[in-house]
């Protein structure tokens, strides 16, 4: 009788689709600058592995693959050919537009945004632009107002795997234009979504320092355009950046409290589904749909879609639906690191984080045991029965630190917690599980990208994060009460609330090792990556094996490492 061969890994085909099609795209990213002819050969070379794929029965399963990288080279040249069509000729001339965001000043020149513009022979541009203008003085114009620039306009032009080309695209911006003066021609308003967050800007800085204002309108919409520089680097360095952009903590936050009221006023689950989903997508929208954003909001309405309709939750396929979707329909994407970082930040938490708790676990059980492992001795004098004669489910105490049993004196339910100081360590586990998991498969990335990483993350994030999470949920309702009411004074509470914030920043990203050089080649980056995925429980091969495949593959990243640094 033939032996059934041992699985390597769980089948996850969302997983399979998401590598696939982000793999369609950035093998089309990568042949761009050659003719457009090119891009045929993937094609045509999918296309015909797809169809060999899907003809034969025992390989029939394994199709969606080469499905999903074609998909994902259509969409990407797709995105391509119309981004370059979109494109304005460069020269210099006269043009007219709507100001669409506030006016910035910095380092004794103005910039803003612009949208609705039009040349001089009357025919509306594509996409919008910036301005910048020399000069520090207030202008005559402001948001919302109609202008008349003159000025010479250079178009953003397609570079490959350049992440601020990739920026640039995804906000729908086309040119830039560097002006030799700038006239106001008519009053004017801003469309809603940009009269919001110009509102809210223009509240928290009349009633708040500059800081404060800064990083509350970060918070609140992930725009960090008006924070100080010095400031922002010590933020970076401690490792507290990820707060001040709109990603899953931020979206996972709101949706969780408002599905909670909504549980609470007894909605149906279905009907709280929809409204969560609705209005999650509002605020996604409100942060002008950047990429980190629009992962946790997909991410978040797979998870809720499976809460809702009672179908089986899988974080993994979650966050590769995410992908998937996000890659299919906003290519670029893939090309911006902040998409980047947060994909890996969260694929490292599902990867590492429960391991590393398992393991700082041992150390808590030796500190503090738990009520429930020690079964019914620790319980030898309760009045409940249950606990008496250990008849709980204990696995699941354990893991919550917490159990609901019959008091049949009461006849009521009671929640036995376990010792104070057990949840205490439990919860300092959990913070520094999921913070290390998601730095150590982003830090790679960090690496790669900007040349350092940050030693402290640890610290600040395990001080100053829980405390984060309580203010942004604050600002969520504080923030469009005062917008409605009027009641812009509200905002400055938070001048004092948010201190605690850039206390740590500035102590902790002061510190002269927070931030060390470590650049990594891309070579690096693949291996890391590779290296977490090995090491992780959703690999199933002894621990002797895996240390082999670490070792391989540490030995054929560094074979790679040398012919790739003399290119």
């Amino acid at each position: 009788m033939k032996a059934e061969r041992r699985r390597l890994f769980n089948d996850r085909p969302a997983c399979f689709a998401a590598l696939a099609v982000t793999l369609g795209v950035v093998t089309v990213e990568g042949i761009y600058p050659a003719n457009p002819l090119f891009r045929l050969i993937p094609l045509l070379i999918a296309a015909a592995v797809a169809a060999v794929l899907l003809a034969l029965p025992k390989t029939r399963k394994r199709g969606y693959i080469a499905v999903f990288f074609l998909i994902g080279v259509v969409a990407m040249s797709a995105a391509c050919d119309i981004y370059d069509s979109r494109l304005p000729e460069g020269g210099t001339g006269v043009f007219t537009a709507r100001v669409d965001s506030e006016i910035n000043a910095e380092d004794g020149r103005l910039s803003f945004y612009i949208a609705e513009v039009y040349g001089e022979d009357g025919v509306k541009l594509n996409g919008e632009g910036r301005v910048y203008i020399e000069g520090d003085t207030a202008p005559a114009y402001g948001a919302g107002d109609t202008v008349v620039i003159r000025g010479e306009l250079l178009p953003t032009e397609h570079s490959s795997f350049d992440g601020y080309f990739a920026s640039a695209a995804l906000n729908g911006q086309t040119f830039r234009i560097y002006a030799d003066s700038v006239g106001k021609l008519a009053d004017g308003d801003l469309p809603l979504a940009s009269r919001i967050l110009y509102e809210t800007k223009r509240m928290f800085y009349l009633n708040t320092d500059s800081d404060t204002a800064a990083i509350a309108t970060a918070l609140v919409f992930g725009d960090r355009q008006g924070l100080d520089e010095q400031l922002y680097d010590c933020i970076r360095d401690s490792g507290l950046a990820h707060v001040l952009a709109v990603s899953g903590l931020h979206v996972t936050a709101l949706a969780t409290v408002v599905m909670w009221l909504l549980r609470k006023c007894k909605v149906n689950a279905k009907i709280s589904f929809v409204v969560v989903g609705v209005l999650t997508f509002v605020y996604v929208g409100l942060c002008a749909f950047t990429p980190s954003a629009l992962r946790s909001f997909v991410m978040a309405l797979v998870l809720n879609f499976s809460t809702a309709f009672g179908t089986k939750r899988d974080m993994m396929s979650s966050l590769a639906v995410a992908v998937v979707l996000i890659t299919i329909f906003s290519p670029f994407s893939v090309l911006h690191v902040g998409f980047e970082l947060s994909v890996f930040a969260v694929l490292g938490m599902f990867l590492l984080a429960s391991p590393l708790k398992r393991l700082m676990m041992k150390g808590v059980d030796k500190i503090c045991p738990s009520r429930f492992a020690e079964g019914s001795a620790a319980f030898a004098s309760s009045p409940v029965p249950a606990l008496r004669s250990g008849d709980y489910d204990r696995d699941s105490a354990l893991a919550r630190g917490s159990v609901k049993v019959y008091d049949h004196v009461t006849e009521k339910y009671m929640t036995v917690r376990d010792r104070p100081l057990r949840r205490a360590l439990t919860g300092v586990a959990d913070a520094v599980s999921v913070s290390v998991s998601a730095n150590l498969t982003a830090a790679p990335l960090i690496a790669y990208f900007f040349g350092s990483v940050q030693t402290l993350f640890i610290i600040s994030n395990l001080i100053i994060l829980p405390y984060m999470m309580f203010i942004y949920a604050f600002l969520m309702v504080i923030t469009p009460f005062a917008l409605i009411t009027g009641l812009y004074g509200l905002a400055g509470i938070f001048e004092p609330l948010l201190l605690p914030f850039t206390a740590v920043a500035r102590a902790v990203g002061g510190v002269s090792f927070a931030s060390v050089e470590a650049p990594l080649m891309l070579v690096g980056v693949i291996a890391a990556e590779l290296i977490a995925v090995i090491v992780s429980p959703f690999i199933f091969l002894p621990r002797r094996k895996k240390a082999i495949a670490v070792i391989v593959v540490l030995a054929v990243a560094l074979c790679l490492s040398v012919p790739f640094s003399l290119l």
